[in-house]
């Protein structure tokens, strides 16, 4: 499972760069991506004190997922959009050490948050 484990962190390192670069436009939109990269780091704080424990990491995932649709919510248009996807995206992520299919599921999971990051970055632009 350290596959699965190493590509998350560094599809959750990529989503703060985006989050990182997309603070552009009117005070709204810089408060919500400073909100959006603050709910990233706590992310990979909880993701790295989760360590092996699957469980933790599904916790962290999907507080985080919560904590994106909060903000989608206090967004409108495009940031909005991307705000949801991401927060889809990352509601979508149940890690099962079980699931031999974990792998794909992760370049999957991957494929949505780049998408998605995409779109942050555009819409904060």
């Amino acid at each position: 499972m350290s596959i699965v484990r190493n590509s998350l962190a560094v599809v959750a390192a990529s989503t703060v760069l985006a989050l990182t670069s997309a603070c552009g436009g009117g005070a709204d939109k810089v408060a919500l991506c400073a909100e959006a990269t603050k709910a990233m780091t706590d992310y990979q704080g909880a993701m790295a004190s989760a360590g092996t424990n699957f469980d933790g990491f599904n916790k962290a995932s999907a507080d985080f997922a919560a904590k994106l649709k909060d903000l989608a919510g206090k967004a409108d248009g495009d940031l909005q959009t991307a705000l949801t996807k991401f927060g889809d995206s990352f509601a979508e992520l149940k890690i099962d050490p079980s699931d031999s299919g974990a792998a794909t599921k992760v370049a999957e999971f991957s494929k949505k948050v780049t998408e998605a990051g995409t779109a942050f970055a555009s819409a904060c632009a």
